[in-house]
């Protein structure tokens, strides 16, 4: 005879089971891993709450339906608040309080991928292909991209107001945990808030982390680090010194750059891959009224 006793323990046992199954699927689904091997499976965005525009939400949406592997946080400015004060309390710590707030959401993306590794994406900017069918190598420790095409003319860079004559964008990037080009573009935004830098995309945007990137690829060869800058300069060679679509390694880092085209920058040019990887919109929401760049 079959007691309620026995049902009751049948049925908890069940239930049991399929929690189990259940967790252990999700658990499956999370963890698999895409995309290089050392970079985690992981989608950083910030924003100052966790309430987003129409358009926001659509952006997000789009990493999301993308890569459902990959594990997705939208962080607001009270979490990216406490990360600063318990991961950076000597270096961007002491300084927080006189950085803008775009310069702490600049500050935000070199950190995060520092302390926690993964991809970085500002909510302007679509993914239009699954990270899993990037075209980048499995090896690779870092994914940046450049800004513009080719290396600018000097008055090509004061027209487009770029800081940087090979310059390199920061509303995309991923990069393995612990890596020195990250940490060194917060040690260079200590220095250059001592400096007494004020614009915004030298002190925290591009600039720094162009900066930072081109002291690492100077390292991966002497020949290219100073001689091919010094032709550069002197022959005003448009070529890069570091051609994009290529792996650069030194040490235990491996760096792939990619064109401009591949993320939705305005200044390509003809050589550029025709496979744009991500849309960016150019939301430009941490500009004043007017648009004028601070």
């Amino acid at each position: 005879m079959i007691t309620s006793d026995f049902l009751r323990a049948t049925l908890l046992a069940f239930l049991a089971g399929q929690c189990s199954s259940i967790s252990l699927q999700t658990s499956n689904r999370l963890t698999r891993h895409i995309g290089p091997t050392s970079i985690p499976c992981v989608i950083h965005q910030t924003w100052k709450t966790h309430k987003l525009s129409l358009d926001q939400g659509d952006n997000v949406q789009t990493w999301k339906s993308k890569n459902p592997e990959c594990e997705h946080k939208l962080w607001d400015d009270a979490e990216v608040e406490r990360l600063v004060q318990k991961k950076s309390p000597d270096v961007i710590w002491p300084i927080w309080d006189g950085l803008r707030p775009v310069e702490r959401a600049d500050v935000f993306r070199y950190l995060v991928l520092w302390d926690q590794g993964g991809y970085y994406a500002d909510l302007d900017v679509k993914c239009d292909t699954p990270i899993e069918q990037f075209p980048v190598p499995k090896n690779v420790s870092m994914i940046l991209a450049y800004e513009s095409g080719s290396r600018l003319t000097e008055p090509d860079r004061q027209k487009n107001k770029f800081p940087r004559v090979e310059q390199f964008q920061n509303w995309f990037m991923a990069s393995s945990q612990g890596n020195p080009i990250l940490h060194r573009a917060l040690d260079i935004i200590r220095e250059k808030f001592i400096w007494k830098v004020q614009k915004t995309v030298d002190l925290t945007g591009p600039g720094t982390l162009s900066d930072a990137v081109h002291e690492f690829l100077a390292t991966t060869s002497i020949e290219q680090g100073i001689p091919e800058e010094i032709s550069r300069r002197t022959s005003y060679l448009k070529s890069f010194t570091f051609p994009s679509e290529n792996l650069y390694e030194s040490g235990n880092q491996t760096v792939w750059l990619m064109a401009a085209g591949r993320v939705g920058a305005q200044l390509r040019v003809g050589d550029d891959p025709v496979a744009h990887l991500l849309q960016h919109s150019y939301a430009a929401t941490w500009k004043p009224p007017g648009g004028v760049q601070p």
